[in-house]
């Protein structure tokens, strides 16, 4: 007797394709897709070949310049400065 082989969602292929280009390891994205479905990390690595992202990728703009402001801080009796990135603008 032949037993249907259970496809995987495409809701949890794309969810660890977005953990995988966000930085985790194909393990790492292994682990953290366990809370909801079982899929080692041979599974991720053929849908990354499957699904080809670099298409994806190709449409990221560049990123022409960054505002960045510097402000000193004084911390009991230390001084401390401070730098915060303030939204940079991108050309298409």
């Amino acid at each position: 007797m032949l037993t249907k082989r259970k496809r995987t969602p495409s809701k949890y292929i794309v969810y660890a394709l977005q953990l995988y280009f966000s930085g985790l390891s194909l393990r790492r994205t292994s682990q953290q897709l366990s809370c909801f479905i079982k899929r080692n990390h041979i599974s991720i690595w053929k849908w990354i070949q499957y699904y080809k992202p670099m298409k994806i990728l190709q449409k990221r703009r560049k990123v022409s310049e960054f505002i960045i402001d510097e402000t000193l801080l004084k911390i009991g009796n230390q001084y401390a400065w401070i730098w915060v990135e303030a939204g940079p603008k991108q050309i298409k």
